[in-house]
């Protein structure tokens, strides 16, 4: 996932094809990645996509479900002081139409500026 190329749908998917060698945690991985791909939010919403991939630290993951769903961190409760830290991360390691979306999702933030 660290290679731009390998974040589309039509990437992911074509590792679907061959899952009868997946081990149990490889399956759960893409059961996630293929749920964030197809938009099928009834077996894994963005939320729990993006929860699961902080636990097992995929940072990677992550970036790709804020590219995917800006609105995710309206659902995480991030605390105001590490918004900055935050936008930061999202600025250095997701699409700029990302970062317009988080910010777009949290006007708040821009109050006063």
């Amino acid at each position: 996932l660290s290679y731009k190329d390998n974040r589309t749908n039509r990437a992911i998917l074509s590792l679907q094809e061959d899952n009868s060698n997946f081990t149990v945690d490889v399956d759960i991985l893409f059961a996630h990645l293929f749920a964030l791909c197809n938009n099928n939010t009834d077996n894994h919403s963005p939320r729990e996509v993006m929860d699961y991939f902080i636990r097992i630290q995929l940072w990677n993951g992550t970036t790709l479900v804020l590219d995917r769903n800006p609105i995710v961190i309206k659902t995480m409760g991030l605390d105001t002081k590490v918004m900055a830290d935050f936008l930061s991360t999202v600025g250095r390691c997701c699409r700029l139409t990302t970062m317009w979306g988080v910010l777009c999702n949290e006007q708040d933030l821009l109050e006063g500026v």
